[in-house]
C-alpha cells in the first residue's frame, strides 16, 4: 500500500509539472489553413521586423500545487511569458522566442498569401529594399493550464489512467500589426487582434499539446490580416 501511494504522488507530481519534455513553436500548424489569393500580387515586397514587446512579466505557478489539497478540485497556473516558465500541463518548457518567431510566422503567411511579390523577415537591415514594413507589437500570450484532482489530492491521478481528462490549457494571443508604405510613409493598414486556443486533456488524447494553440492562434490572425491587407492594398485586383 505503501508503495501504491508514493507512485501516486510521483504521478501527481509528473501531472503539475510536465514530464520534462520541451514542446517548440512551430509554424505553420496547418499549412492548408494559410490564407491565399493566387494571381493577386501586387508586384511588391515587404519586409517584417521583430515584433516589439508589451507583455506583463507576471508568471504564477505556486497555485498548480492547490490540487494536492483534500477537496480541491484543481491547481493552475497562469503565465504570461509562457517562453519564461517551466512547468505546464503536460510538458515541462516553451521553446519560444514570440517578438522574433511571431514576426517570421507573418511574413512566411504574407509570402504565401499571394499578395506580395516576396515577403520576408529582417532585423532592419534589409528593410530599404521592400516597398512595404510590417511591424508588430506583442501585447499577450498568456498561457492558463489547469490540472484537475476532482478533489481527491494524489488518488485523481488514478482516474487520469481511465481516460479522465488530465485538465486543460488555454492559449492567448494578442498583436498588433501595421503595414507602412515605406515609400510614402503612409500607414496602409493596422489594426490589434486577438484570439484564444483551449483545449482539454488527458494522458491518451492531446497530451503534450498545451502551447500547440499559439501556432494555430497565430494562423487565424494572420488569416484575417491578409484578408485585410487585400482590401487595403492600393494595388488590389
Amino acid at each position: 500500500m505503501k508503495n501504491i501511494l508514493v507512485f501516486m504522488f510521483i504521478f501527481a507530481l509528473l501531472c503539475i509539472t510536465g514530464c520534462g519534455t520541451t514542446a517548440k513553436f512551430v509554424y505553420p500548424d496547418n499549412p492548408q489553413a494559410l490564407r491565399r489569393y493566387n494571381g493577386s500580387s501586387c508586384g511588391k515586397t515587404v519586409a517584417v521586423t521583430p515584433f516589439e514587446e508589451m507583455r506583463s512579466s507576471k508568471n504564477q505557478s505556486g497555485t498548480s500545487f492547490l490540487c494536492l489539497i483534500p477537496f480541491v478540485p484543481y491547481g493552475y497556473w497562469e503565465y504570461e511569458r509562457p517562453d519564461a516558465a517551466k512547468g505546464f500541463n503536460t510538458v515541462m518548457e516553451f521553446d519560444f522566442d514570440p517578438n522574433e518567431d511571431l514576426a517570421k510566422s507573418a511574413a512566411y503567411s504574407l509570402k504565401k498569401s499571394g499578395l506580395f511579390k516576396d515577403a520576408f523577415f529582417t532585423y532592419g537591415g534589409e528593410k530599404s529594399n521592400a516597398d512595404y514594413l510590417l511591424e508588430g507589437t506583442t501585447w499577450s500570450t498568456k498561457y492558463r493550464g489547469e490540472v484537475w484532482s476532482y478533489g481527491l489530492s494524489v488518488f485523481g491521478s488514478i482516474l487520469c489512467i481511465f481516460g479522465l481528462p488530465v485538465g486543460t490549457s488555454q492559449n492567448d494571443l494578442c498583436l498588433s500589426l501595421k503595414l507602412t508604405d515605406l515609400q510614402t510613409h503612409e500607414v496602409v493598414w493596422k489594426k490589434k487582434l486577438k484570439t484564444s486556443k483551449k483545449i482539454t486533456q488527458g494522458l491518451y488524447y492531446k497530451y503534450g499539446h498545451d502551447v500547440k494553440g499559439y501556432s494555430s492562434a497565430m494562423e487565424a490572425i494572420m488569416n484575417q490580416s491578409v484578408r485585410e491587407i487585400k482590401l487595403a492594398l492600393p494595388d488590389k485586383n
